[in-house]
């Protein structure tokens, strides 16, 4: 801590004797300063600024009389205290001195305790005066500061004494109320500042009286508007008051801070509608909608009626979407809203929930009669083309319907139910409507628990890859093996192919599993390979997996890690894969011939067959499908097109595999007709690794290294 300097007090004499007397007198009490005549005292006087002069009357050439006086008429030192000294000890003299302005008077001889004392006091009465002015100072530098800060800040500030009457105003109080200072000093603030409800335009109380009256803080009242002084006008205010206490806490007034908020409500309202409305049609968006649906269910718990919820959606928006552009497409959206709010009810509600996805939600159903009229009737609306920049446009929707509570007791059980029933509306056709059921439930839960069960498998890296030879039909003998994958449900039991394959190109996760599968399958292949079983495994690759950047980089990269032989792996494509991009295909296939792996076109005759993208793309293996073999027997248009697709492929010198070979005539037929290879139950249904090693070994196969 730094200690404060000592105050100095300055002593005038010309006798020598009398400095070293005062000097020792007043030891300790201050920094003692001297001078021995009145002219050198003024200058040092100047110089120093003591905070106590002691001053000898009687000097030569200028006595203690003339010297306090040139320092009073010096604003430097005129406020510095004076002290007569004087062996004059008649009351005369005392009173001569204090007319002149000095503080005190000390006569000579002196009395040591008495003359300290005195000395002491008026010092210390200096000091004090010292201390006051500088709090005077900061106080009136506070002062000023808050002036500028209140005339400054962009809120409205008001003051009133303990009764309510004004006492300041900042300008922008001025601007808000239209009261200038001068004018609205003593008025009280109720005069002055015009509050009322902005509803029922009902007179306010003013918070600031009420906080003066309860000595508390007081919020402005919600909803608050502040009317002009002419009346004219009014503006939304909000802020608080609070009351002023002095250092006793005694209430000596209040002060009220508001402000402008009319922008920042009316903000507020237009966000808040946006929250809850969408933008392109202002219907209802989905956060709106729950609430909606909420309160619909609620009162027809109560009522006991029905609530029924209408999904809907406009059949093959995408398309027209990227025909007209997304400009046209979201003014058909806004049309076609347009029209289904035209047939609504007061009491019911549409809202758009997606791009081309809108809700109804019809409440207070007796008659389910009335819903399907309501159906159909949405559904008839579109019979009539919408006219856009004058060229006329057909739209259809398809239309799912769930009930509370028949169909679910939740909202989210409710939309997910019509979810599903407007699922089912796509499927048959379209521009229908289809109310949810629960086949319908059940059947759309099984395939959610099919999606999870897919989407474990490949995440965990547990899926199964099961073998089905491929064999001389004349000799049995095993050339080959179609790896197929499966996948097991929760429960442990086998998912159809047919069912989890479309879910996988559906959902995406069909390139994934094709990786997984591809990878498995060289493996095996490599391990039978070192094992000595030489055979060719063919693998099936979407045509998603097929276009993807990264499948030949999978293919040479797995290749080289199993250490197996690119002749013996086959690619099994379908006709669709192949021709999705011809020019990318050509590309590919042209690569996987210079690595030495084989191609085959899978299910041959169900797809866009061409001898054009044969010729083009030189495969090695047709698979004539397993719909033309199981009924060749029965059907002769099937047996004629086996017989055409065996034809072409000898023609082209293309290996030709039949599929679904389930008797032994169905192999005999074949072999009369000159396929010589083939698969199917009637040799063997895909098999674990083990069961296929047994499989080979009791065959008798020959297709050792």
């Amino acid at each position: 801590m730094i200690a404060e300097s000592k105050q100095r007090v300055l002593i005038v004499d010309d006798q020598v004797v009398n400095i070293s007397l005062l000097t020792e007198i007043l030891h300790g009490v201050a920094d003692i300063y001297f001078s021995q005549n009145g002219t050198e005292a003024l200058e040092l006087a100047a110089e120093i600024l003591p905070d106590l002069i002691l001053l000898d009357i009687e000097m030569p050439a200028m006595n203690g009389f003339a010297v306090c006086q040139q320092l009073k008429a010096n604003s430097i030192t005129c406020d510095i205290p004076v002290i007569f000294i004087s062996a004059h000890t008649e009351a005369e003299f005392e009173f001569h001195s204090l007319t002149f302005g000095a503080v005190d008077y000390i006569a000579r001889p002196f009395n040591r305790d008495i003359c300290r004392l005195r000395v002491q006091n008026h010092l210390l009465l200096q000091q004090q005066k010292n201390a006051i002015s500088i709090s005077n100072a900061a106080l009136y530098e506070e002062k000023q500061r808050l002036l500028v800060t209140l005339e400054s800040i962009g809120d409205a500030v008001i003051a009133t004494d303990i009764n309510g009457s004004i006492t300041f105003m900042n300008p922008i109080a001025e601007s808000m109320t239209g009261w200038r200072l001068a004018e609205a000093v003593g008025k009280h603030i109720d005069i002055v500042m015009r509050l009322r409800d902005a509803g029922d335009h009902k007179p306010s109380s003013n918070p600031l009286l009420i906080a003066l009256k309860d000595q508390r803080r007081v919020a402005m009242a919600l909803n608050c508007e502040l009317v002009s002084r002419d009346g004219s006008t009014s503006v939304a205010v909000e802020d608080s008051a609070a009351p002023i206490f002095d250092h006793s806490s005694k209430v000596i007034g209040g002060i009220i801070v508001f402000h402008d908020v009319s922008e920042a409500r009316a903000l507020a309202l237009k966000m808040s509608y946006l929250a809850n409305h969408d933008q392109l049609t202002g219907l209802p968006n989905r956060v709106l909608l729950h609430d909606r649906i909420h309160q619909a269910c609620h009162i027809a718990g109560i009522a006991g009626y029905k609530v029924a919820l209408l999904i809907i959606d406009i059949d093959s928006f995408k398309f027209i979407n990227d025909s007209l552009g997304h400009k046209a497409g979201d003014e058909l959206i806004r049309l076609l809203a347009a029209r289904i709010d035209s047939i609504l009810d007061p009491e019911q509600t549409l809202a758009r929930v997606g791009g081309d996805e809108f809700v109804v939600i019809y409440p207070d159903i007796v008659h389910l009669e009335l819903l399907s009229i309501f159906a159909k009737r949405l559904t008839q609306l579109m019979e009539k083309p919408f006219t856009l920049q004058d060229k006329n446009y057909s739209l259809s929707i398809s239309v799912g319907i769930s009930l509370f509570p028949t169909d679910a007791v939740s909202e989210e059980d409710l939309m997910r139910h019509a979810d599903v029933a407007l699922h089912k509306a796509k499927q048959e056709g379209r521009n229908r409507f289809c109310f949810f059921s629960d086949e319908l439930g059940e059947r759309m839960l099984l395939r959610h628990q099919q999606e999870q069960a897919l989407g474990d498998a490949i995440k965990n890296h547990c899926i199964e890859v099961l073998f089905q030879p491929k064999v001389l039909l004349l000799s049995g003998e095993v050339i080959g093996a179609e790896a197929l994958v499966r996948i097991r449900a929760a429960d442990g039991s086998l998912i159809s192919p047919a069912n989890f394959i479309p879910l996988a190109e559906e959902t995406g996760l069909i390139v994934p599993l094709g990786e997984q599968v591809l990878i498995k399958a060289c493996y095996q292949t490599a391990k039978w390979l070192a094992q000595g079983i030489r055979i060719v495994v063919s693998v099936n690759v979407a045509a998603a997996q097929f276009s993807d950047p990264a499948f030949l980089p999978l293919v040479r990269q797995t290749l080289a890690q199993s250490r197996l032989p690119p002749e013996l792996l086959e690619l099994e494509l379908t006709e669709t894969a192949l021709i999705g991009d011809p020019l990318l295909t050509a590309e590919i296939l042209e690569k996987c011939r210079k690595l030495g792996i084989k191609v085959a076109i899978d299910d041959f005759g169900t797809g866009y067959s061409s001898l054009g993208y044969l010729k083009k793309f030189k495969v090695d293996v047709l698979k004539i499908d397993m719909s033309f073999v199981k009924d060749m027997l029965i059907d002769k248009s099937d047996e004629q097109i086996v017989k055409t697709i065996i034809s072409l492929g000898q023609s082209m010198n293309i290996m030709l595999v039949a599929e679904g070979i389930e008797t032994e005539a169905h192999r005999d037929k074949l072999l009369q007709l000159g396929c010589e290879c083939g698969q199917g139950y009637y040799f063997s249904k895909p098999l674990p690794t083990d069961d296929f090693m047994q499989y080979l070994e009791n065959s008798g196969t020959t297709s050792k290294t």
